[in-house]
């Protein structure tokens, strides 16, 4: 048998996994496990007065101790931080905290081949165990980079358990969608011969699988529930790793959400609120069962129809509209490529009301 074509598989996941409660403890033993003295904390001035003192605590004694706070994710402001920062004092980066400061975290990290130790405190979306990083450009468009997964995860489900139930609930809406974000990647696959390992696929249809058939446990935010949540960002974040970029984690309901950021900056929800939302609207564009997705947001207490996020009927059909020209991914809004009648149509029928 020839083979005319073939898909070169190589990646990088992360050395160490700690999950459960109590697990920040065991920082100093992981960082010297991987030859790590000198440690630049990244974080923001919330965390930093929540945890800032026990990281401290644990670390002083023994490692070098650099904090840098953060508060943007603008890349030009990120680019001219990282020029002044004195790399060579520190041998990794940990990111601390929500959705930015890990992912700036990550993005220095990257910018200086230094390992990356990830410790989130919420898990809003799948970023904590993943190689994107997400960033703003100077036109505030958005950036989804791919750079290099951490080499720790350190998920303390106590810590996790004291983050606002929105945050968490925006992670469910982000895990869940995953469901249309793999049927985007079959469709190109399919329609368009791209290129996808199939078990980048399979991971982020278990990812997604994790929280729908656990969702009692999950959205009663048990230390199990929590626990999950958490294996499920983590295959998340194994499946980009795999496919070398966020293509099985990222279709049609990221494209919305990207949308929607562009047009009303400031106005929308969470971004796992917003993915959530789209995911609802690409189910049923693909024909899948988009009640109950609905129904898997609900549950979590996440925003079911675009006023949850802040939009009129009318503007979540413009971000509909907008979305597949934001990226040329092939999904299954860049097929049908709705006009605003249909587009204000679907909003209507799936998220213009809770029923």
């Amino acid at each position: 048998m020839k083979l005319t074509k073939w898909l070169r598989l190589e990646f990088r996941l992360p050395w160490i996994v700690a999950i459960g409660s109590g697990s920040v403890e065991r920082l100093p033993e992981i960082l010297r496990g991987i030859g790590c003295g000198s440690v630049l904390v990244v974080t923001d001035a919330t965390i930093r007065g929540l945890l800032g003192p026990r990281v401290e605590g644990l670390l002083a004694g023994s490692f070098k101790l650099g904090f840098v706070e953060v508060s943007t994710n603008h890349q030009p402001t990120l680019d001219k931080l990282h020029v002044e920062i004195p790399w060579a004092g520190y041998d990794c980066v940990l990111g601390l905290g929500g959705g930015r400061p890990v992912d700036v975290a990550k993005y220095l990290a990257h910018k200086s081949s230094k390992p990356f130790v990830s410790v989130p405190t919420s898990i809003s979306h799948d970023g904590f165990a993943s190689p994107i990083v997400a960033l703003k450009d100077d036109s505030g468009n958005p950036l989804s980079l791919f750079t290099t997964p951490p080499r720790v995860v350190v998920v303390d489900l106590q810590i996790v358990s004291k983050a606002p139930r929105r945050l968490l609930a925006s992670g469910v809406g982000d895990l869940v969608a995953k469901v249309t974000s793999v049927a985007d990647a079959r469709l190109a696959v399919r329609e368009r011969g791209e290129e996808i390992p199939e078990s980048s696929l399979r991971l982020a249809e278990a990812a997604a699988s994790m929280v729908v058939d656990n969702i009692g446990e999950v959205s009663s935010w048990t230390e199990r529930g929590l626990r999950l949540l958490v294996e499920a960002g983590l295959l998340a974040g194994m499946a980009m790793s795999v496919a070398g970029s966020s293509r099985p984690c990222s279709g049609s309901e990221h494209l919305f959400s990207h949308a929607v950021d562009k047009l009303y900056p400031g106005r929308g929800g969470l971004h796992g609120e917003q993915v959530g939302v789209g995911a609802v609207i690409s189910a049923y564009l693909h024909g899948l069962d988009w009640r109950r997705i609905k129904g898997i947001l609900r549950r979590a207490g996440a925003p079911t129809t675009v006023s949850g996020i802040g939009l009129s009927v009318e503007e979540a059909a413009r971000a509909l509209v907008e979305a597949p020209r934001l990226r040329e991914r092939y999904t299954i809004l860049h097929k049908l490529g709705l006009g605003e009648r249909e587009a204000l149509e679907v909003v209507a029928a799936t998220v213009g009301s809770e029923e």
